[in-house]
């Protein structure tokens, strides 16, 4: 599938189909009556023309009409699956987008966690190693005097 075209895109196209229509219905329209299929041929202008205004919105509705029962239902369709499948390509980017923060949000997480059990290890051995290392505590022994008037 191409690039989607915006609404001024869609618009300016739809004008120019309704020009190229309505080119050809007039162009046929003036046909017939030259043919006097619509009309018998007039002498005033005035008449002339307000006849073939009549044979153009008649072809024109005839035209219409036609549209409306062959290629509306169509082209509404085709719409709104076009519609469909756009919502459904952004609702996945939302969704993809959704997963990937939540992946990394676990992610950091799980580094979290493993961050705070290395540095509980860390706390483990450095008080162990304080231990090992501090000098006994002295035992204060008291002289034997001292000891006698304490009794």
């Amino acid at each position: 599938m191409g690039r989607m075209l915006d609404d001024g895109d869609q618009l300016t196209l739809r004008i120019f189909t309704l020009l190229l229509v309505n080119s050809f219905l007039i162009g046929a329209a003036v046909a017939m009556h030259a043919q006097g299929l619509f009309f018998p041929k007039e002498g005033s202008w005035t008449a002339i023309g307000a006849q073939w205004m009549m044979a153009a919105v008649t072809i024109q509705m005839v035209g219409f009409m036609l549209y409306k029962v062959f290629f509306q239902e169509r082209l509404e369709d085709q719409s709104y699956i076009q519609n469909l499948m756009y919502q459904t390509r952004r609702n996945t980017k939302m969704m993809n987008a959704e997963l990937q923060k939540f992946t990394i949000g676990l992610e950091m997480e799980q580094k979290q966690r493993e961050m705070e059990r290395i540095m509980g290890q860390m706390r483990v051995q450095t008080s162990e190693a304080d231990e090992s290392n501090a000098p006994d505590k002295p035992q204060i022994s008291l002289a034997p005097d001292v000891r006698d008037n304490l009794r």
